[in-house]
């Protein structure tokens, strides 16, 4: 499928796809760089929550691997088409409603709250579960390699 990103989107980033993305993983490497790729061409916006972050870092920061944490850290905050945005109360109302209204779980409701209040065009993710969330478009990860 694949996209075809404007100027003005927004794509807000699961977890996993930055995992896949850092780790070169073999079959979501290439479709993720080529979205990376297209995200910069267009200068169209990613985004992610305070929860990527966490989950992207904690497996490294068990391990000791503290100059990786500082790695995830500075690509998160630092890179120039990308935001982390933290939870606020704006995000909260969202996450609770998404969590009354879909049953997902505080961890997933938490993205996708920042996800909606932030505008997203897209959700890149590889969890089949989001698409029970009508609100914003959520990709697939096989949707980018088809």
């Amino acid at each position: 499928m694949g996209l075809n990103l404007k100027s003005s989107d927004i794509l807000f980033f699961d977890t996993a796809p930055f995992i896949y993305f850092f780790e070169r993983h073999p079959e979501h490497y290439q479709p993720l760089e080529a979205l990376f790729s297209q995200l910069y061409e267009t200068g169209a916006q990613a985004i992610t929550s305070v929860i990527t972050y966490i989950e992207l870092t904690t497996y490294p920061a068990r391990l000791g691997e503290s100059r990786l944490v500082k790695k995830y850290r500075d690509y998160l905050t630092n890179s120039e088409n990308l935001s982390l945005f933290p939870l606020n109360m704006d995000i909260a109302d969202h996450v609770a409603n998404l969590r009354a209204k879909h049953r997902f779980k505080t961890p997933d409701a938490i993205q996708l709250g920042t996800a909606f209040a932030c505008g997203a065009d897209y959700v890149v993710t590889n969890d089949k579960a989001w698409q029970r969330f009508k609100e914003v478009k959520v990709v697939l990860l096989s949707e980018l390699e088809s």
